[in-house]
């Protein structure tokens, strides 16, 4: 019994490995500007308030980091409406074709198992012409765009996949094979047949087992069902007023290949095609879990140069009019695809960056429109990736991050703002015995690091800032003036965009160097108060309340803090605290 508990544990251990999501960063924190990746919210937001989509969760990766992850709008609008989430699971249409169909065909030539070069009639007897597999992953085999499914299920019982195999074989071909580009979806269900016929294995299995399973990418399936299903957006609504729920839109993966086929069938959410991106920008490698090989990357992401004109990789969409999803500013080297429902991948290796668009727009009525909106949103992050002016510390950015997970900001709320001396404050709604308090001050912060987040802050107009700043700036041996100058900037920013939030600017607190912890404040005991001075004068100037603090800490007739009130010289005790919200209650 001890045994299997441990083997239970193990694997265990072994599952929640292999499934670590990205991790979250900021985007500062791998050069690219928080505000800039606001127009693609603007973007997505439009959309939906114009009703071309319902909602949308928006993965940005970068550099094998998650940089960006939101959820816009719902999820479902009938037959109830169901906020979006970023956990939600889309119907990803015809980008099953390069995330499943495409990377299983190259593993098996890595496997030494098929060539690109080799007849499809080599695995399917009855398929006419030379057509080729590169063929079918360019989609330059002449096959029909579709197939006519009332015409073969008038004929035949259905779902039946090797009575779609058999008219795909025989079909009349549109054009010779590598003349020309047309997009076909029978390409892809003949590769699946490829697959599953070379690997012994339905190509759900073998996808899972090869490229999902192995990359932790834990809600990544066909015909998805239990707790998979329930996270899962709607598509389009049926005759019997029912929507598709989990079961694939497109009509010959649903009715002919019983929601398992090449050409559609996946269905996946944000932070799972965010793994898999990070895994092809990484050389086919995430997590120490490899699925293909560095060469076996570039075969597949890299357009063939006999058909160069054509614009299509192995399974990836280069340059081909299909191609809009990408934008108008990354490389020439990005790639992507796109499905039916309203799903968008794009991947620059130039830049190290991955655009994960997902969208509903076929829910409920299929009427929704996102052509526009792929490349609106692509353009809008590839124009964010340059360094950051200025960079902070680990911790800035995972405070950062809490804030962003927070419901924004909003005009009945009072903000609590500043460096180590607010975040120590901990719960200030239960300091200043109110409601609606947010703690937005973080350790270490200055009065730049400061203006740089205002953007998490203003545009909630907050009814009420607290304003404290300055003590780190000191410890960077800036003049009185200069530490003025900063916190000004900071003052005016905030009157600039949220002209009706009140205002409080408070004093710098005492230090006691006497304690001699923080050795950069070494002399600046009597610096302060003449902050302190100038600091009034300019709140007198801006019309905006000065909270004088400092004497309420200092010892009789000095400018230093009390012993009784800091363990380090510089940071408060909880009877500080108490002194502290007495004077703001």
């Amino acid at each position: 019994m001890k045994l299997l508990l441990v083997a239970a544990a193990s694997l265990l251990i072994a599952l929640q490995a292999a499934s670590q999501p990205l991790q979250r960063v900021m985007p500062e924190q791998v050069g690219m500007d928080s505000q800039k990746l606001r127009y693609a919210d603007e973007a997505i937001n439009r959309a939906i308030d114009s009703k071309q989509i319902p909602g949308a969760v928006l993965a940005v990766v970068r550099q094998g980091k998650m940089a960006y992850l939101k959820a816009y709008g719902s999820k479902q609008v009938y037959p109830t409406v169901e906020p979006m989430t970023v956990n939600t699971v889309f119907d990803m249409a015809s980008c099953t074709k390069p995330v499943s169909t495409a990377i299983s065909a190259m593993i098996l030539v890595e496997q030494g198992k098929i060539r690109l070069l080799d007849k499809v009639s080599l695995y399917i007897p009855s398929f006419t012409d030379n057509i080729r597999i590169i063929d079918l992953l360019t989609h330059t085999s002449g096959l029909p765009a579709y197939a006519p499914i009332s015409e073969i299920k008038a004929k035949h019982a259905a779902p039946s996949p090797s009575t779609l195999i058999e008219y795909i074989a025989t079909c009349k071909r549109d054009t010779t094979p590598e003349t020309s580009f047309k997009y076909s979806c029978l390409n892809f269900i003949t590769l699946q047949k490829i697959v599953e016929e070379v690997s012994g294995k339905s190509l759900r299995d073998f996808a899972k087992e090869n490229i999902f399973d192995l990359l932790g990418m834990r809600h990544t399936d066909y015909n998805p069902t239990g707790e998979m299903l329930e996270l899962c957006a709607p598509t389009e609504k049926q005759k019997d007023g029912t929507v598709l729920k989990g079961i694939v839109h497109d009509p010959l993966a649903r009715e002919m290949n019983g929601g398992i086929s090449g050409n559609a069938g996946l269905f996946s959410c944000a932070e799972d095609l965010a793994m898999l991106s990070a895994a092809l920008l990484g050389n086919g490698e995430y997590n120490g879990k490899r699925i293909l090989s560095p060469m076996g990357v570039q075969a597949l992401t890299h357009v063939p140069q006999s058909m160069s004109s054509f614009g299509r990789s192995l399974g990836w969409d280069v340059s081909s009019a299909f191609a809009s999803n990408k934008g108008d500013l990354f490389g020439p080297n990005a790639y992507g695809h796109t499905g039916y429902t309203g799903t968008s991948i794009v991947v620059d290796p130039d830049s190290q960056t991955a655009v994960i668009l997902l969208t509903n727009r076929v829910h409920p009525q299929d009427k929704g429109e996102v052509t526009r909106l792929r490349s609106l949103v692509a353009n809008a992050v590839a124009a964010s990736i340059y360094p950051p002016a200025r960079k902070y510390t680990d911790h800035y950015y995972k405070r950062m991050l809490e804030f962003e997970k927070e419901p924004p900001v909003t005009d009945n709320e009072i903000v609590m703002l500043g460096d180590s001396m607010t975040e120590n404050g901990g719960d200030w709604a239960s300091l200043l015995n109110a409601k609606h308090v947010r703690n937005r001050g973080i350790i270490g912060d200055e009065a730049m690091g400061v203006y740089d987040r205002l953007y998490q802050i203003l545009p909630g107009k907050p009814k009420k800032i607290y304003l404290m700043l300055g003590v780190n700036d000191v410890s960077h041996n800036l003049s009185a003036d200069s530490v003025v100058a900063l916190l000004t900037k900071v003052i005016d920013r905030i009157q600039t965009e949220s002209p009706k939030t009140k205002l409080y600017l408070q004093s710098l607190l005492p230090i006691n160097e006497s304690v001699g912890r923080y050795k950069s404040l070494i002399g600046k005991t009597d610096l302060i108060p003449r902050i302190n001075q100038k600091l009034e004068a300019v709140a007198a100037q801006r019309k905006i309340p000065f909270l004088n603090l400092f004497p309420y800490f200092t010892e009789n007739g000095t400018n230093t803090l009390r012993k009784e009130l800091t363990n380090d010289g510089l940071h408060l005790t909880r009877e500080g605290y108490e002194i502290w919200s007495k004077q703001l209650k």
